[in-house]
């Protein structure tokens, strides 16, 4: 296992089985959140392979979740992963019910840290046997709270569930059955920490409302509007008081600026890593919005409108397909810039430069139509443009990065 060019693991084997809980200790960049991290299927892994069971739990050391979600949302949201039924009562035992309906950005680091432990621990409150990988927990709660975390995890074990916590914190320790430094020596110890009343579901089936999620995001934050509604306005503005009339070959720029940034759910994704967390719970990060793909289908038709082009009206309707197609490839580039080993690195904008492509052929494709003429037989160019960027779409996935765990 890597983390940028330096390997953290290497010739690693561990068994986890139920009623275990594994305390990984160790110096700072041992290798404990990058361990968590590839069994959670977040980090690619050179060889090896992990077996893990869903669905478990998972509470990453950024948090994992979005700042624009509401408190029950994330609890709702965590739940339906777990397969744990109408779990609302855990609000009230980790001492979150009377915040229930804020914005989790509005949180303390505190209470934001109870939700993320919470929300690691959710699979273990179901009547079947689950696994927890909990990264620093107690790191940021107070007294009280570490209290309930010791007391629902040694209640938890005993019911059978299984934990992998990674910890700087000895009081853990209490409810360690095995304490397992990263250079390979395992001290197995007795649980020190008595269990007490802890709430217990039913199970259900596990699901993942991504869609859902990444929809009330939209429509909480407008970000669709914002990244794509914007630049359109804004081009067509400046296009208009600097050309007029005469704007020409470059009729189609704002559409095409209005469909190159990244899709919501990605953007919504990379606040304190929460599409990690989906993405470990077996999501796609990448999903579609139908006020952008709505935006960018009439665009061409509003800026011939703004500028006077005589048009046909079906036609220009038919020139946002190469568009939508941009839309869906730009997504595609960032989801794979996303997954890659450093987010932040040039992929973005050196893979965009191919979407120029398709919009050079949308030109050609109206490159007949003036300010007293129609397009005509535009089909094939436009037939063209769309494939382009549709081929990439399909074809990137191809690239991700796989993880041991899929």
């Amino acid at each position: 296992m890597r983390r940028g060019t330096r390997t953290v693991l290497e010739n690693f084997n561990m068994k986890i089985e139920s009623g275990n809980c594994i305390i990984l200790t160790g110096d700072n960049g041992s290798g404990k959140s990058t361990l968590i991290e590839s069994i959670a299927g977040i980090i690619p892994v050179q060889s090896g392979k992990v077996t893990i069971q869903r669905p478990f739990g998972l509470t990453l050391q950024s948090g994992g979740i979005n700042g624009d979600e509401l408190v029950d949302e994330r609890l709702e949201y965590a739940s339906q992963a777990s397969g744990v039924e109408d779990a609302s009562e855990l609000l009230n035992h980790w001492n979150l019910e009377h915040r229930s309906h804020d914005r989790i950005g509005q949180l303390s680091g505190g209470l934001y840290r109870r939700l993320a432990v919470l929300q690691g621990l959710m699979p273990a409150y179901g009547n079947q046997p689950r696994i927890c990988l909990l990264d620093e927990p107690s790191e940021g709660l107070d007294d009280d709270s570490v209290v309930t975390l010791l007391t629902d995890i040694a209640t938890l074990r005993a019911r059978g569930h299984a934990f992998l916590i990674a910890t700087h914190d000895v009081r853990l320790h209490e409810c360690a059955t095995t304490l397992l430094e990263l250079n390979g020596q395992s001290t197995d110890t007795t649980p020190a920490q008595k269990s007490a009343e802890v709430p217990e579901f039913t199970n259900s089936e596990s699901t993942l409302s991504l869609t859902r999620w990444s929809s009330t995001l939209d429509r909480r934050t407008k970000w669709p509007l914002l990244s794509r509604g914007i630049p359109l306005i804004a081009s067509i503005l400046v296009l208009f008081a600097l050309l007029g009339n005469e704007i020409g070959s470059l009729i189609l720029i704002p559409t095409f600026l209005a469909s190159i940034p990244c899709l919501s759910s990605l953007h919504h994704a990379k606040e304190t890593r929460s599409g990690d967390w989906w993405m470990a719970m077996g999501g796609r990060i990448f999903t579609i919005d139908l006020l952008s793909i709505l935006l960018i289908f009439v665009s061409p038709l509003l800026t011939a409108s703004i500028f006077g082009i005589e048009h046909d009206s079906s036609i220009w309707m038919l020139i946002g397909f190469p568009f939508i197609g941009i839309y869906l490839a730009s997504g595609a580039i960032h989801e794979l810039a996303m997954k890659m080993p450093r987010t932040g690195s040039q992929y973005v904008p050196l893979l965009s430069l191919v979407l120029i492509w398709p919009l050079l052929i949308a030109n050609d494709a109206i490159s007949s139509c003036s300010d007293s003429s129609v397009c005509s037989d535009p089909w094939l160019p436009l037939i063209v443009a769309t494939g382009i960027p549709l081929i990439i779409w399909f074809g990137l996935p191809i690239l991700h990065p796989r993880t041991a765990s899929n």
